[in-house]
């Protein structure tokens, strides 16, 4: 039989190189060095279509399980057929990339291929999906292990429906119709993996058939989702006699209705493997901080992050489950804010809160602990910080993150964790922030990137907007033509452009220095309200914004109090902030910073400190060269000069566009009441320095509206980190 085998695999190596080389022809053939040194080349616009599935792949050889559990030991079958320790170092990989929404499923046979080689030279062992994915993912997975001197193995995750989660907050709802719902995608998604389906593809969600059988690659599942604490109290409340569950491969000591339900839920999935494959595979329930089984005394909000706790440790494997549980959990820096201010945490010379964190729920666990989540988004904007390590949710430069990354990767080794996976593989334009969502269009998200929203940016690989980038920030004229200039005072001429993410500026100084002298840029994005003048300038129209260059550390962008919707969404939708002067009046003469919220006001439980309501200054410009083939690359750049030349990028967001692509800009909430949208015909600008007295004329600049974005990839000066950190780890 072994020698039956092995010539088998011999002549299904020789067939596949052939079908392997043509599949990934047109991937990058990169040495790790040589991709991390240039970007990747540019992708189609986000018009492709998902194209069928190619002639099934043989599977490889199947020696039984490829993965179990022994103690606090996380094991995986070598090329020998033995079972060795197996640390993972990974990425989870979304299901979106520009144009798409995640059910859309727009991602290409041709893009994972692409994107398996890169994680793969980045030293990467392992991928994780939330959900079922098209045939594509798993026909590209095949076909590049198939081939890989060392294989790309996949955590599965198994999506809930959280519609019927929101409606009924029971997961024993209305005669069990979510159990029914879920044990439906449990067993869709074991025939998924072993190339055995035709799943209905229904809106929303994957489906089509299934050839691949890539279970030989599948070293666990990861059911289920962050679970509210509402949730998880919901079903706890209304099935109170529900606390205990005996079958065949699972039980539970001491659990809660909602464990009760996890444990039958897996119960479930390890019959349903077991009978039709015989084979089973570890186990580990999505799990994140809110719900994990510690008590948190020093969290300042445990209402809502230390109300419940779900403790896969009352679950427990008969002897009939050999593959065994392990614990799984998203694991930020930043988020809850026990991070920041539990003592537990904190205190000492040079605390590190997230290994702190990580060390007690790694000890508290008898079973081995997974970080399926961790990571640090490359945003502009800023969401949430971590007030002791600067480990922030967003504002974040690109080898930062990558540092940071590492950091967090060495502190889930150290304290004896299973592995990690980073969060993410690719940025994601569709994701929404909550301190900006409100002011963007919902349906529009995919269509545009909002640098402003840190959800969107947590990926090693990123989507540049356009096809080539419009203009790199580097104090060069070289992208810039006379046909880009809209207005000039003085001697200083104002060319603006523009792409999927940003408005892009040059001003020539003309005999101005960069330093010396101050140079202004006002925006007319509105009708019928602005500012008609600002100290002793009068405006020829009436301007929204305010853009002032000065140095290198005190330039900024302002906005009109009036249209101001931080101040609106803060001291007048809610009373968080104080109202501020002329935020009410129109044609004030005044500008004032934009900011972004943070965090409410705290109270720190065990001090009873008081922490004050925390804003972001989202205005604040940052100095620095936004070319990546640039020694002083920096991801966060805002403007950049070089002798008479200034050139600037301003995120879309920062003018109040909703959505650039239909030329949606926010409303006035005072007539409308609410943050809503309206359509604008374009925008206007003026230039002017400290030295211009006068009135000054206006320039209209127009842009074409788009569906479907266009865009290229780029990984991030954060691969090549993560790239090395990998590499060192065996």
């Amino acid at each position: 039989m072994g020698n039956r085998m092995h010539l088998l695999r011999l002549s299904l190596t020789f067939l596949l190189l052939a079908v392997c080389s043509l599949l990934f022809s047109c991937a990058k053939s990169q040495s790790p060095v040589e991709a991390t040194a240039q970007p990747l080349e540019p992708t189609q616009a986000a018009t492709e279509t998902i194209a069928p599935s190619p002639t099934p792949l043989p599977a490889p050889d199947y020696f039984g399980p490829v993965s179990r559990v022994e103690g606090r030991d996380f094991l995986v079958r070598n090329p020998d057929g033995n079972f060795e320790s197996f640390f993972v170092k990974g990425v989870d990989i979304g299901a979106a990339k520009p144009g798409y929404w995640p059910g859309e499923f727009g991602i290409t046979q041709e893009d994972y291929a692409r994107w398996f080689q890169l994680i793969g030279q980045m030293h990467a062992n392992t991928i994780r999906v939330y959900v079922p994915q098209m045939p594509a993912f798993y026909d590209a997975l095949l076909a590049y292990n198939l081939t890989a001197k060392t294989p790309l193995y996949l955590m599965q995750g198994i999506y809930m429906n959280e519609e019927l989660i929101s409606t009924y907050l029971d997961a024993y709802c209305n005669d069990g119709e979510l159990v029914k719902s879920f044990d439906n995608d449990l067993k869709n998604t074991i025939d998924i993996i072993h190339g055995n389906a035709t799943v209905e593809k229904l809106p929303g969600n994957a489906g089509g058939t299934y050839t691949s059988d890539v279970s030989s690659y599948v070293i666990g599942y990861l059911p289920g989702i962050e679970f509210s604490a509402d949730f998880i109290l919901g079903t706890n409340e209304k099935n109170p006699g529900k606390t205990s569950f005996s079958g065949t491969y699972v039980y539970t000591e001491n659990a809660s209705p909602f464990e009760v339900f996890l444990a039958e839920s897996q119960e479930y999935m390890i019959a349903y493997e077991t009978d039709h494959y015989d084979v089973q595979r570890p186990i580990a329930i999505t799990n994140w901080v809110t719900a994990d089984p510690l008590t948190h005394p020093g969290e300042p909000n445990p209402s809502m992050e230390d109300a419940v706790s779900i403790d896969v440790e009352h679950i427990k494997a008969t002897a009939s489950y050999t593959a065994g549980f392990f614990a799984s959990y998203h694991v930020y820096p930043y988020y809850p804010d026990m991070m920041s201010y539990d003592p537990a945490y904190v205190s000492g010379e040079n605390p590190n809160p997230y290994r702190a964190y990580l060390t007690e729920l790694n000890a508290y666990h008898t079973m081995p602990v997974l970080v399926a989540e961790f990571g640090i988004p490359t945003s502009r904007g800023k969401t949430h910080e971590n007030a002791v390590t600067g480990f922030d949710q967003g504002n974040v430069e690109e080898t930062a993150q990558g540092n940071m990354l590492v950091s967090m990767m060495q502190d889930i080794r150290d304290v004896g964790c299973m592995g990690g996976l980073i969060f993410s593989w690719q940025d994601e334009w569709f994701k929404r922030t909550w301190n900006t969502t409100d002011q963007e269009e919902v349906e529009r998200r995919p269509y545009w990137f909002s640098v402003e929203s840190p959800e969107k940016t947590f990926g090693l690989l990123s989507f540049d907007p356009g096809e080539t980038t419009a203009v790199l920030i580097d104090g060069s004229a070289n992208e810039w033509s006379s046909d880009s200039v809209v207005s000039e005072t003085d001697g200083l001429r104002l060319s603006v452009k523009s792409d999927e993410a940003y408005l892009y500026f040059l001003i020539d100084l003309g005999s101005l220095r960069f330093g010396q002298d101050v140079v202004y840029i006002a925006a007319d994005t509105i009708a019928d309200q602005g500012n008609l003048s600002y100290e002793g300038v009068s405006f020829a129209q009436a301007a929204d914004f305010l853009i002032k260059i000065d140095t290198q550390t005190s330039s900024v962008m302002l906005v009109d109090p009036y249209y101001d919707v931080f101040q609106y969404q803060y001291s007048v939708q809610s009373t968080l902030v104080d109202p501020i002067e002329h935020q009410s009046d129109k044609n004030s003469g005044t500008f004032v910073p934009l900011y972004a919220a943070m965090n409410r006001k705290i109270v720190l439980p065990v001090t009873e400190e008081v922490i004050p309501f925390s804003k972001f200054n989202a205005g604040a410009l940052t100095y620095g060269i936004s070319d990546p083939a640039s020694p002083n690359f920096n991801s966060l750049s805002d403007f950049y000069a070089s002798g008479n030349i200034v050139e600037l990028r301003i995120p879309w967001l920062l003018f109040n566009v909703r959505d650039p692509g239909t030329k949606n800009v926010i409303a006035d909430w005072n007539i409308t009441g609410a943050v809503s949208g309206q359509s604008t015909d374009g925008f206007s600008f003026a230039v002017f320095s400290n030295q211009t007295s006068g009135t000054i004329s206006f320039g209209s600049y127009d842009w074409e509206s788009w569906d479907l974005p266009t865009y290229h990839e780029r990984l991030k000066k954060s691969y090549a980190i993560v790239q090395a950190c990998y590499a060192s780890i065996p």
